[in-house]
Formats: structure tokens, C-alpha cells, sequence
């Protein structure tokens, strides 16, 4: 084979080549399709709880599941609840608790970087410079869902 040959025809391979990589890059490219829903008819709940027997009092709070869960007022309302990602910003660590005389999510372990956030995810006290996830939170009876 000669070289003018040769060039031209790695020069069409190389062209073919890019005109099916731009095809295929171009195909289901629409970043707004829906999500598709679980199988089977499955939720995207995060957390259920029992009233009757989880957070019975103001202040009291669970980390379960990604989800920190604060009962903020009384009665059996989603009003009475904030649910918000337990992830921190900062370093991507569990928040460690709720404390309910500063009204305040730390964490403290393992990162020890003192972040501190409001019950509506806002930051308080940083390192940490992005709240935290609020999920919505819906009561039928005794039962607590987050989504």
C-alpha cells in the first residue's frame, strides 16, 4: 500500500469514527425526561414511622435512612415535623443530633467540623456553606411518611 493511500484512508476511518461517536452521543440526550417510577408500584418514601410510639414530644428527633426527622410542634400534623436530609454539606457525613435548647442539627461526629443547622435546614454555623435537603412530610393517623 502506498502512503498517500495509507493516510487517506486512516483520514475516512478516523472521519466515520467521529460522525458515529457524535450520533450516538446525540441519542436520548433530553436531560428533562421524568424519572422512572419503581417497579412493581413501589414508593419513593424515604422513612415511615409510628406516632404512637416515635417522636412523642417536641424536640425529639430520629436519624434513620438519610433522613433526619424532628417532631417541632404537637399534635399528629405534618406541620408538627421537619424532615431534612441528614448529610451534611460540608464533608458529606451523617449530622449527629438535634439539640433542642439551642433549636439547633450538629454534627459533631465524625467530622468534627462544629456545622450547625437550623430546623428548616438553613445553615447556622458553618464550615458547612449549603443547607440541608428539606423533604416533604405527610401524617395519616399514627403514621408518618417521608418523601
Amino acid at each position: 500500500m502506498e502512503r498517500r493511500d495509507f493516510v487517506s484512508n486512516i483520514g475516512l476511518t478516523l472521519a466515520l469514527a467521529c460522525t458515529a461517536g457524535l450520533a450516538a452521543c446525540s441519542k436520548g440526550g433530553n436531560d428533562n425526561t421524568p424519572p422512572v417510577p419503581p417497579p412493581g408500584g413501589g414508593t419513593t418514601n424515604k422513612l415511615t414511622l409510628n406516632l404512637g410510639s416515635d417522636l412523642l414530644n417536641p424536640g425529639d428527633f430520629k436519624i434513620s435512612n438519610g433522613v433526619i426527622i424532628i417532631r417541632t410542634g404537637t399534635g399528629n400534623t405534618a406541620a408538627a415535623f421537619t424532615a431534612l436530609s441528614s448529610t451534611c454539606t460540608h464533608q458529606g457525613c451523617t449530622v449527629a443530633n438535634y439539640n433542642n435548647a439551642s433549636k439547633l442539627i450538629e454534627c459533631n461526629a465524625p467530622c468534627g467540623h462544629g456545622s450547625r443547622f437550623t430546623a428548616t435546614g438553613a445553615v447556622n454555623t458553618g464550615p458547612a456553606g449549603n443547607p440541608l435537603t428539606a423533604y416533604t412530610v405527610k401524617v395519616d393517623g399514627n403514621s408518618l411518611t417521608v418523601s
